[in-house]
């Protein structure tokens, strides 16, 4: 893991980010219960865009 270059994720991995992050801004106007985890749904969908980023595969 020395080598940390940035590349473009898997198509897959994208929708997965974007349906979370989408989830956590809009997700109010869906069910209740997702207003009490919008934030970490938006972190969650960063945090594996992020990772599709920078981890080979994913």
């Amino acid at each position: 893991m020395s080598n940390l270059s940035a590349q473009t994720p898997k198509k897959t991995t994208v929708i997965i980010s974007l349906v979370l992050i989408l989830l956590g801004l809009f997700g109010s106007h869906i069910h209740p219960i997702l207003i009490e985890n919008s934030t970490w749904l938006l972190l969650g969908g960063y945090v594996f865009l992020l990772l599709g980023v920078y981890l080979k595969g994913l």
